[in-house]
């Protein structure tokens, strides 16, 4: 562990480790705790007795007896208001705030942490300062040992929390002009502010935001190209979208999370990655200077081939592995060709729009034909489709399997490829996939929809079940309440989790959340608590409702 909350007790099966793994807080043959240094093998630090060591009431380090709560020792270390005991890479302990402000060092003594204001660089923040908005809520940002930085949020009542920004995302941070500050900004796209913490240039422009990446301006669509095919133009770009080398063997994608990877193929693995995974979303684009750029949600560039004015006008995966710039003579002016060798072996990849009959989906992407909708991966384990603003429109969970995959079976139902083999397909039997303006579409070879963004249809067309009649007076509830409730049961069907929690199973019904808002005729007033004439609020308590994942909401 890196850490030990306060309260919190050190069990004989734990350490308590410094950032580099040289110093180890643990138990020696006596059950007293001790510090030990891995590289020369000799205890630094011993405790005063044995049993179980924390930090306890006051802030102090003490070791209680293991039989009870009982203090028998006290160590004489402590800090008011400390929170957290962490070991040092130099095999000191220290005391921390809740907010991992250093407080004390138990070689140095007390340690004068500099508050800066409300903005500065984020190289500015070190161990000996941290950042500091002090208004209705209390808030930080810390540098901790191993780099990262620590948010912090806390009311003047004592409740609150904190969570990092990992190393990658915070070296990115650390850019010059720029500046790292709270900002009032709209919360998820809605009209209502909040603080925000922000990365600024020198214009005041938000390159990065905590939270959801949400720009303020649509994303513009960059140059068309041969959605799926082996090569990138200037102009064009990848975002949540793939090229495929011609054989199929290699597929370079551009992940919902903002990752630009390199696949094989035929042996299921990644080669090569920008590591930007930390971006949140995104596009990556070759510009007209040649210069190939990973964009962040923002436009930010968060990485870079470095090949301006190098004259590069295309972006090709080869059969071999090789990602290349060319010139417009066909020459490489840059390459990806350093990762380990690759099976090239082909692969019935599907490209384009449309996965037919035998193809599988795995870090491929297939994009409509006008460009505006995609159904691509956030991760190894999300396939999303992505509409023309980057919201999800359907997702499916890939599971844990090694090798996982959307497949469009030889029988023609679409299966996620897991190692349970007893999981049901989500629809067919069917001959293609097709993605269009915002839908997923499984279609027969006689043009009949047979499921569409996860619901299957009828030869009508409706949906297979009506909608309940009764959406209205559950809509009511639930528009009343200040917080939600998700459950996730295993090893059921929805009827029947919902039956096991009291319904009647004569009330369950099935719909999308498009048909719920249209039956309730509240779709207007979502967000907003619903009052009757009397100016009371609803009921709080609200149906249960279950959902899995591809399928329509149950009720």
């Amino acid at each position: 562990m890196r850490e030990i909350p306060q309260f919190s007790r050190l069990y004989a099966d734990e350490q308590l480790r410094s950032p580099s793994g040289r110093f180890v807080l643990h138990y020696d043959t006596a059950g007293i705790a001790v510090i030990a240094d891995t590289e020369r093998d000799v205890v630094t630090w011993r405790a005063g007795a044995a049993g179980r060591l924390l930090l306890g009431d006051g802030g102090e380090v003490q070791v209680e007896a293991g039989d009870s709560h009982e203090t028998i020792w006290y160590s004489g270390f402590a800090a008011p208001g400390a929170h957290v005991l962490i070991l040092t890479d130099a095999g000191d302990l220290e005391l921390l705030s809740g907010e991992h402000v250093r407080l004390r060092n138990s070689r140095t003594g007390p340690v004068e942490a500099l508050a800066l204001r409300d903005s500065a660089p984020a190289a500015d923040i070190t161990a000996g300062s941290f950042l500091l908005s002090e208004r209705k809520k209390r808030r930080t940002v810390v540098r901790e040992q191993d780099g990262w930085l620590r948010v912090g949020e806390h009311w003047p009542n004592g409740g609150g929390g904190s969570y990092a920004l990992s190393g990658p995302l915070v070296d990115w941070l650390e850019q010059e002009g720029t500046v790292l500050g709270w900002l009032m900004l709209p919360v998820n796209g809605t009209r209502a502010k909040a603080r925000t913490l922000c990365l600024t240039d020198a214009a005041g422009t938000v390159l990065w935001h905590e939270g959801d990446q949400r720009p303020a301006t649509p994303v513009p669509a960059g140059a068309p190209y041969a959605y799926g095919g082996p090569e990138l133009g200037v102009g064009a770009r990848l975002r949540h979208q793939s090229l495929t080398s011609p054989s199929g063997s290699h597929t370079l994608t551009h992940q919902g999370n903002g990752d630009l990877v390199l696949r094989c193929n035929a042996e299921h693995r990644d080669v090569w990655s920008t590591g930007t995974h930390w971006a949140d979303g995104g596009w990556a684009e070759l510009k007209a200077d040649g210069d190939l750029v990973v964009h962040n949600p923002h436009g930010a560039p968060v990485w870079r081939s470095r090949t301006a004015g190098s004259g590069a006008r295309r972006l090709v995966v080869r059969d071999d592995g090789r990602v290349e710039l060319l010139d417009g003579k066909g020459r490489a002016l840059w390459s990806v060709d350093t990762h380990a060798s690759c099976a090239a072996a082909p692969v019935n990849a599907p490209r384009g729009a449309v996965m037919l009959r035998g193809q599988t989906l795995r870090q491929h992407a297939l994009t409509s034909a006008d460009g505006s909708t995609v159904l691509g991966h956030h991760d190894d384990r999300r396939l999303v489709l992505f509409g023309a603003d980057g919201t999800w429109l359907w997702y499916a969970h890939l599971g844990e399997a090694q090798q996982p995959g959307l497949l469009l079976d030889e029988d023609g139902m679409l299966r996620i490829l897991d190692d349970d083999t007893e999981r049901p397909p989500l629809a067919g039997p069917a001959d293609e996939l097709r993605v269009q303006n915002g839908e997923i579409l499984l279609l027969r070879a006689d043009g009949t929809l047979v499921w569409r963004n996860g619901e299957e249809v009828t030869e009508t067309g409706a949906a297979a079940q009506e909608p309940a009649e009764d959406f209205e007076a559950w809509m009511e509830k639930l528009t009343g309440l200040h917080y939600y409730c998700a459950a996730v049961v295993h090893d059921t069907t929805p009827d029947d989790a919902l039956v096991r929690l009291g319904a009647d199973p004569g009330q369950i019904r099935t719909g999308t959340w498009d048909d719920l808002l249209t039956q309730s005729q509240y779709a207007r007033r979502l967000h907003r608590p619903v009052r009757d004439r009397s100016g009371s609020r609803p009921p709080r308590a609200a149906p249960a409702r279950t959902v899995r994942e591809g399928e329509p909401y149950r009720t």
